[in-house]
């Protein structure tokens, strides 16, 4: 849930391919210090190997590559050489990058699978993640970089992933190439601000991921809106894409005779996976967009902030009949969320 109203060619099966190796990688320090420490140099957790060296790509960064590597290229152990060094920043442990991904099985040369090398299609990661076979390898690479990756199948697909249409043990060497398209902050750095009394308390974690609690009082009947931290990156124009950490929760009240407990319904922190959202209001006219109070929360805000919004049920919320069921009709939320960037 987010807070939004939101043919069998080889081809197809590459990109669903791909598709679900993105998913199946994918499935919480108060907040009392006025900064964020910053990191002091990297340190990369796979480097270059004999193996990963042979290989070559063509075209360039961010478009689909030509890759080319004498076969069989088989590797021991997970290697990564960078191909080509990109300008852009470094990705320090914990940030967040969208990647373009192709994946080739070493012994011939086949390809896997792929991504489909736009905006939209990148395959979002939390650098240093060992959830996902791709959070690794980018650690302490820059952004704008092309990096060639050597692995097993099983690492990648998981284990018996083959199919008879592409066949593949799974200690197979598969090689993957990955253009490093764009770089985001993984947490709010913005500075600490006051918030007025009555609203959630937030503590966050040393990841980023915060912890709500709610007051014992009645929900508050008008949209409420603080800056926990405030950043000084680019600022949220209504109509573009932001990438957002957030959590969600329901202020625990009595709805329709059910006492709601305030537990968290919904959090890109649990999938370790921020989201994009068009930085616009639903309405009955707009179906593209998020919860107008989340939108008003969010425009306006720069890079770096971490903003809580107390969203009443009505005109700030999603319109009747149309809430999922994990919101129910007639309840409060209570969303903590992070910009991270612009797309």
């Amino acid at each position: 849930m987010n807070p939004v109203f939101p043919a069998r060619s080889k081809e197809d099966f590459v990109r669903k391919s791909v598709a679900l190796i993105v998913a199946a990688g994918f499935v919480a320090v108060t907040a009392g210090c006025s900064s964020i420490p910053q990191a002091n140099g990297c340190d990369p957790i796979t480097i270059p190997g004999d193996a990963s060296s042979v290989i070559t790509a063509t075209g360039e960064v961010g478009s689909v590559p030509t890759v080319n590597f004498p076969t069989p290229v088989i590797a021991k152990k997970i290697e990564t050489t960078t191909l080509t060094v990109g300008s852009g920043e470094t990705l320090q442990p914990g940030a967040v990058a969208d990647l373009q991904i192709s994946v080739f099985l070493g012994s011939t040369g086949a390809k896997l699978a792929e991504t489909g090398y736009t905006a939209t299609n990148a395959a979002r990661v939390t650098v240093g993640d060992d959830s996902t076979p791709f959070g690794e390898p980018v650690q302490c690479q820059t952004v704008g970089s092309r990096t060639a990756t050597l692995m097993t199948a099983e690492d990648v697909f998981g284990a018996d992933a083959s199919t008879a249409e592409i066949p593949f043990a799974n200690d197979d060497t598969v090689v993957v190439v990955t253009d490093i398209d764009r770089g985001y902050l993984g947490r709010a750095d913005g500075a600490l601000q006051p918030i007025e009394s009555g609203m959630p308390a937030v503590v966050t974690a040393t990841d980023g991921t915060p912890g709500i609690t709610l007051p014992n009082d009645d929900p508050p009947t008008d949209l409420r809106i603080a800056n926990i931290r405030d950043g000084d990156g680019e600022t949220v124009a209504e109509g573009d894409t932001a990438v957002v950490h957030y959590t969600g929760v329901l202020w625990p009240e009595e709805v329709d005779g059910v006492r709601l407990d305030g537990t968290v319904f919904d959090s890109s922190w649990e999938r370790k996976q921020p989201s994009s959202f068009l930085a616009a209001a639903l309405s009955e006219t707009e179906t593209s967009g998020l919860v107008p109070g989340f939108a008003q929360a969010l425009i306006g805000q720069k890079v770096g902030s971490q903003v809580l919004v107390v969203i009443p049920p009505g005109e700030d919320g999603y319109p009747t009949g149309s809430s999922p069921a994990s919101v129910p009709e007639g309840s409060t939320m209570v969303f903590v969320f992070d910009v991270l960037g612009i797309q």
